[in-house]
C-alpha cells in the first residue's frame, strides 16, 4: 500500500492480531504492533522522501557500520528494495526482500552481491533474517547490523543477559573508550550512556518500562 510520503510499504498481519508494516525505501521495518500496541519506534522528525534514511524501526546498516570511507552506515537505508517472495505458514505471513549491486552501490562499493531479507511475523513474535551472498568473482569483507529502536520508557527500562561481558565505555570521551566488565544483572539509564558490549550473548532481554519484556 501507500505509506507516508507515497511511498510503498508492505503490510503483514498475523490472525493472532499482531501487525507489522515494512517500507521497500531501506527494507525498513518501521511498525510491529502485538497486538495493536507499537514495540518499535520512529523518530518523530523521521523523513519519508526517498533521499534520506528513515529514522527509526529497523534500519539497515550494511555493508559499513558506523562513519568510514562510505556514507555513514552504508548504501542498504538508503535505497529501494525489491519483494522476492511472500508465504504464509500457519496463518502467519512473510515477505522476501532483496537488494543487488547497481551503478550507485559500486560508486562506494565496488563489488557484485545479492541480500536477502526475510521478515517473518508471529503471534508474539517478529523475525529478521539477513543473508548476505558474494556474487562477485574476488572476495569482499563487510560489517552489518539491524538498527533497531524500541519505543521505551527510559526511567523504567533495563537490559537483562549482559553481566560478565566487557565494555568499552564511550562517555566521557568516544575516541578514548574505557575498558571494563558489566557486573550488574540489570542494565539501567538514570543518564547518558554510550556503551559498547563485547562479546554479548545472543538472547538478552529488554523491559521497555511499558509492561513489555522483549
Amino acid at each position: 500500500s501507500e505509506g507516508n510520503g507515497g511511498l510503498p510499504k508492505i503490510i503483514l498481519k498475523s490472525p493472532h492480531g499482531s501487525e507489522a508494516e515494512i517500507y521497500l525505501f531501506g527494507a525498513c521495518v518501521t511498525s510491529w504492533k502485538v497486538p495493536n500496541k507499537d514495540l518499535l519506534f520512529v523518530r518523530p522528525d523521521a523523513v519519508f522522501n526517498g533521499q534520506k534514511p528513515i529514522s527509526g524501526g529497523i534500519p539497515h546498516c550494511f555493508p559499513q557500520f558506523g562513519p568510514g570511507p562510505m556514507q555513514q552506515h552504508g548504501f542498504a537505508r538508503n535505497v529501494n528494495w525489491s519483494v522476492t517472495d511472500s508465504e504464509v505458514n500457519e496463518g502467519d505471513p512473510a515477505v522476501t526482500l532483496e537488494l543487488k549491486d547497481d551503478s550507485y552501490s559500486r560508486s562506494m562499493w565496488d563489488f557484485s552481491f545479492q541480500a536477502s531479507y526475510k521478515v517473518a511475523l508471529h503471534s508474539t513474535s517478529l523475525s529478521t533474517t539477513l543473508k548476505i551472498t558474494n556474487t562477485d568473482d574476488k572476495p569482499f569483507s563487510f560489517n552489518s547490523a539491524l538498527h533497531t529502536y524500541f519505543s521505551a520508557s527510559i526511567a523504567g527500562v533495563s537490559v537483562k543477559g549482559l553481566k560478565g561481558s566487557k565494555t568499552l565505555n564511550k562517555d566521557p570521551d568516544p575516541k578514548n573508550p574505557l575498558e571494563g566488565k558489566e557486573e550488574r544483572d540489570e542494565v539501567t539509564f538514570p543518564g547518558f550512556v554510550d556503551c559498547v558490549y563485547l562479546g554479548a550473548p545472543s538472547e538478552l532481554i529488554l523491559d521497555n518500562g511499558l509492561g513489555d519484556k522483549i
